[in-house]
């Protein structure tokens, strides 16, 4: 056919895979089905769910309340795909806060003690997307789900361990659930899986410790002493440019201590935060750049930071147009010295 030269068609046409027929279809299924039809319903929402508009659309017409009555003990495959189709409606803002106020929590939690993989995989998942609203982070712990998610740190599933680490990540903001979490014995259980092969499980374990470590000076010396430094350090040398952005904000955190910024000079931590000073991603930078800052702090990091040629990247930086890279790069140029 001929070319169109006029802009795109309107977004209704593309946007939405949501079919109120389909959706009514489903949804008596999951109301009157046997367990098998059940189960396939609930998958079918979960696809469906996938879509952004589709999960306002779903939650409008009612999806959330049936489906949190499936997450209750019975079928573990019934449960599996109703925690899936939640798992994916909880992307949205409202959602997280519906999902909750219809009772999904506590249920959650439950599946994550299942015997059945698939059920313990989608509770995770979902509990993670519900973890990002505060007043969830108090629900989830109040359920019992801070020792259920720590138990999964050593599981044996990557997946499920990816989902738990930031699951735990999200309520680590909260400072009781902080403080929770620590003594718990976390800690150790999150630096193991920095040494994952797996890119998910690493990102949520570094920024776990991050959380953890945030204004509690001794949670800074336990991130140090479980051994986090040498494979934070790794992951700066070897990561994506996300992953070694969250890395860098671990070492960051943590080097608010004189005996960790000892630690991680010996492990080799300021070659690789400078070389991530000439990088491209903004946000790597701005890390790198504020824990060279407090790295610089101490007058024992100086000669490596001059012999590693610090000093002439961070001038650059002062020209990033970017205002926390700018300020943390004069913040390191003053400690060094140089006015």
């Amino acid at each position: 056919g001929k070319q169109r030269s006029s802009a795109p068609a309107a977004p209704q046409a593309i946007a939405s895979d949501f079919s109120p027929r389909q959706f009514q279809d489903l949804m008596s299924q999951v109301d009157a089905g046997d367990a098998d039809q059940k189960a396939y319903a609930a998958m079918e929402l979960q696809t469906m769910a996938l879509d952004a508009k589709s999960q306002v659309l779903m939650a409008q017409n009612g999806a959330i309340s049936p489906l949190t009555k499936l997450l209750q003990p019975g079928d573990p495959m019934v449960q599996a795909s109703a925690a899936g189709a939640l798992w994916n409606l909880a992307a949205n803002e409202q959602n997280k806060f519906a999902i909750a106020q219809a009772g999904a929590i506590q249920p959650l939690v439950a599946m994550l003690y299942s015997e059945v993989r698939e059920a313990q995989l989608s509770a995770a998942g979902a509990l993670q997307n519900l973890c990002v609203n505060a007043s969830n982070k108090k629900t989830v712990a109040a359920a019992g789900g801070i020792e259920a998610l720590i138990m999964l740190l050593s599981d044996k599933d990557r997946h499920v361990k990816a989902k738990a680490a930031g699951a735990l990540q999200s309520l680590a903001v909260d400072e009781d659930n902080q403080k929770k979490i620590k003594s718990l014995g976390a800690i150790p259980l999150v630096t193991k899986l920095l040494s994952s092969r797996t890119p998910e499980v690493q990102s949520n374990a570094a920024g776990c410790l991050h959380n953890l470590a945030v204004n509690d000076e001794d949670a800074q010396l336990a991130v140090a002493e479980s051994g986090a430094v040498a494979p934070l350090i790794n992951l700066i040398g070897t990561g994506s440019p996300d992953l070694q952005a969250k890395a860098a904000a671990t070492i960051w955190s943590i080097a608010g201590r004189e005996d960790n910024r000892q630690k991680i000079m010996e492990a080799g931590g300021i070659p690789a935060l400078v070389k991530m000073l000439s990088g491209k991603n903004v946000d790597a930078q701005t890390k790198a750049s504020g824990a060279i800052r407090c790295l610089t702090m101490s007058a024992f990091t100086r000669p490596e930071f001059e012999r590693t040629g610090a000093v002439a990247q961070l001038v650059v930086l002062l020209s990033s147009g970017h205002q926390e890279l700018t300020i943390n790069a004069a913040g390191a140029l003053e400690n060094l010295g140089c006015r």
